[in-house]
C-alpha cells in the first residue's frame, strides 16, 4: 500500500506539472464551485446540488458521482444527515461505493491482497441499504440503480443480479450515460461478459441513441476496454496495440459513423467532454487527426481519470499532453 501511495503522489506531481485537470472531464460550473468545500467536509452545498438536479438524470448522475468521490472520506458525516432524505441516502450510498473501490484499487484481482479484498467487501455491504432506500423513496430516479450496479459488480453479485439492476435502470432512463458506462464495465471479459457481448451492447447503444447524445461514446469506450485488457495480459507496447486496433477499417468506420451521429445535432450535456476524449483519442490512434483535433480542442485540458488516455500510460495527463503536442493543439 505504501508503494501505491508513492506512485499516486508521483503521478499527481507529474499531472499537475502538465496543467491538466485530471478526473474532471465534465461540464457543470456549479459542481466545480462546490467540490472544494465538500472535500473539506462542508456538505450542505453538495446536498443542495443533488436535490436541485432531480429530474435531470444525467446532471444528477454526474453530481452524485463526483460529490461521492469528494466526500468519500466523510461518510460518517453523511450518515448523520436525515435518514428520511432520499438525496442524502443516495449520496451516502454512492460515497460508500467510491470509498470501497478506493480500498480495492484499480489493479487486476490477482494483485489485490486478501485483507484489502475483505475491507473492500465490508464497505460495499454498507452501501447497498441506503441506495435501496433512496431508490424506494424516489421510484422514478435511475441514479440509485447506477450506483447499485457498481456495488453489485464489486460485491460479485453475479450476472443475474446485474441484469436485474440493469433492467431497473434502463426502464427509468434508457439513455443514462453513467448507467451505460457501468453496464459496459459489467459486460467486460474481466467481470461478467465477453468482448463480443460488450461490443454488441455498445453497437446497440449507438443504434438506439438520439442524434446529439454522447452516450454513443460507449462504442469507443468498449474498444478501449478491450485493448486495455489485452495489454494487461500480453505486455505489448500500449501505443502500438491501440494504433493497431483503431486503424482497423471496421473499427475506424463504425467510430466515424457513431461520432457523426453524435455531432449531428449535438447539444449541451454534462458528460460531453468525456465523450470528446473517447472519440478524440480513438481518432488520434486511428490516424484521423483532423477529427481528433476538432474534438480534443473542444475537450480542452479537463481529462478523464482512466480511459481513454490511461490505456497507454500510468500518467494519463502526460499522455494526453503528448497527443496535444503531436496534434498541434493550443
Amino acid at each position: 500500500m505504501v508503494l501505491v501511495n508513492v506512485v499516486r503522489a508521483v503521478v499527481f506531481v507529474l499531472e499537475k506539472a502538465s496543467r491538466m485537470r485530471i478526473g474532471q472531464a465534465w461540464d457543470d460550473p456549479a459542481l466545480d464551485a462546490a467540490l472544494p468545500g465538500v472535500r473539506a467536509g462542508r456538505l450542505d452545498q453538495g446536498l443542495e446540488l443533488i436535490r436541485a438536479s432531480r429530474g435531470d438524470n444525467d446532471l444528477r448522475a454526474l453530481r452524485v458521482q463526483e460529490l461521492a468521490r469528494a466526500a468519500r472520506s466523510h461518510t460518517d458525516a453523511l450518515a448523520r444527515l436525515p435518514e428520511t432524505d432520499p438525496d442524502a441516502l443516495l449520496w451516502l450510498g454512492a460515497a460508500r461505493v467510491k470509498h470501497a473501490w478506493d480500498i480495492r484499487g484499480a489493479s487486476l484481482a490477482r494483485y489485490v491482497g486478501h485483507d484489502r479484498f475483505a475491507r473492500f467487501h465490508e464497505t460495499l455491504e454498507t452501501a447497498e441499504p441506503p441506495l435501496r432506500r433512496a431508490a424506494e423513496a424516489l421510484p422514478e430516479d435511475p441514479v440509485p440503480w447506477a450506483h447499485l450496479q457498481w456495488q453489485a459488480i464489486g460485491d460479485q453479485a453475479g450476472r443475474p443480479a446485474l441484469d436485474s439492476i440493469w433492467r431497473e435502470l434502463h426502464t427509468r432512463d434508457p439513455a443514462l450515460y453513467a448507467g451505460h458506462h457501468g453496464r459496459a464495465q459489467a459486460l467486460c471479459t474481466k467481470w461478467y461478459g465477453s468482448d463480443d457481448e460488450l461490443l454488441t451492447f455498445a453497437r446497440e447503444t449507438v443504434a438506439a441513441s438520439r442524434p446529439g447524445d454522447p452516450v454513443t461514446a460507449i462504442l469507443p469506450l468498449a474498444h478501449f476496454e478491450i485493448a486495455w485488457q489485452e495489454n494487461d495480459y500480453t505486455g505489448h507496447d500500449a501505443d502500438e496495440a491501440l494504433r493497431a486496433r483503431f486503424r482497423r477499417p471496421d473499427v475506424s468506420g463504425e467510430l466515424i459513423e457513431a461520432a457523426d451521429s453524435w455531432r449531428t445535432g449535438s447539444r449541451p450535456h454534462p458528460f460531453a467532454p468525456e465523450a470528446m476524449h473517447l472519440f478524440g483519442a480513438a481518432f488520434y490512434y486511428s490516424g484521423h487527426h483532423s477529427r481528433a483535433q476538432t474534438l480534443l480542442t473542444s475537450a480542452g485540458r479537463r481529462v478523464p481519470e482512466t480511459l481513454p488516455w490511461a490505456a497507454a500510460s500510468l500518467t494519463p495527463g502526460r499522455r494526453y499532453a503528448r497527443a496535444r503536442r503531436e496534434l498541434v493543439l493550443p
